[in-house]
C-alpha cells in the first residue's frame, strides 16, 4: 500500500510538473474535534487550464498520532464559464487509497486579490461514497498566498470539516506557477 501511495505521489508530480499551471506543495496540522487522532497531513497539487476548463488534482497523505497512516487522490474539474459574481463551482471524484473506497466531490470556491495576495475560500462535500460508514465530509476551507518571487508563492490556510469527520486544520504551502 505504501509503495502504490508513493508511486501516485510521484506520478502527480511528474504529471503536475509537464502540464500544470501551478504545482503546490502543503503541510497541515489538523486536530479531531470529536476525540478521533489528530494528524500531520502533506498535499502535493497541480492544476492545469484547458480552454474554459480547469483541472485539478490532489494527493493527501495523513499521517495520525496513532502511527496509521491514510492516503487519498482526488480530481476535480470547473468551467469558468459557470462561474457567477466570482464563486465557481467544481465537481469531483476521489480515492481513499488506504481504505480502499471512492466518493464523488462538488463544491464552491470563490478567490480575489487582496493586498499583494490572493485570498480564496471554498467549501466541498463528498457525495456517493462507497463506503456507507464514516466517510460523510463537508469541508469549508481559506486560504490567502502572497508572492515572494516570480511565479513563488507563500500561502497559510485554515479549514474546518462537519459531519462524519469532524476536523480543523491551519496550513503552509509554496506554489509554484507555470
Amino acid at each position: 500500500m505504501k509503495k502504490f501511495a508513493i508511486a501516485s505521489i510521484m506520478a502527480l508530480a511528474a504529471l503536475s510538473a509537464q502540464a500544470a499551471n501551478y504545482v503546490s506543495v502543503t503541510q497541515e496540522s489538523v486536530q479531531s474535534r470529536d476525540g478521533g487522532a489528530d494528524s500531520s497531513v502533506s498535499y502535493l497539487r497541480g492544476g492545469k487550464d484547458f480552454g474554459n476548463y480547469s483541472l485539478n488534482l490532489q494527493s493527501r497523505v495523513a499521517r495520525f498520532d496513532t502511527g496509521t497512516t491514510s492516503s487519498s487522490m482526488e480530481a476535480t474539474v470547473s468551467n469558468k464559464n459557470v462561474s457567477m459574481f466570482g464563486i465557481t463551482p467544481f465537481i469531483g471524484a476521489a480515492r481513499n487509497i488506504s481504505s480502499n473506497y471512492t466518493y464523488g466531490l462538488v463544491g464552491l470556491t470563490a478567490g480575489a486579490k487582496i493586498g499583494p495576495g490572493f485570498a480564496m475560500a471554498g467549501v466541498k462535500t463528498r457525495v456517493g461514497s462507497t463506503e456507507t460508514v464514516d466517510t460523510k465530509q463537508t469541508v469549508t476551507f481559506a486560504s490567502y498566498s502572497v508572492p515572494v518571487a516570480k511565479d513563488i508563492s507563500v500561502s497559510l490556510g485554515a479549514n474546518r470539516s462537519s459531519q462524519d469527520i469532524k476536523e480543523k486544520g491551519v496550513n503552509v504551502g509554496l506554489s509554484f506557477g507555470f
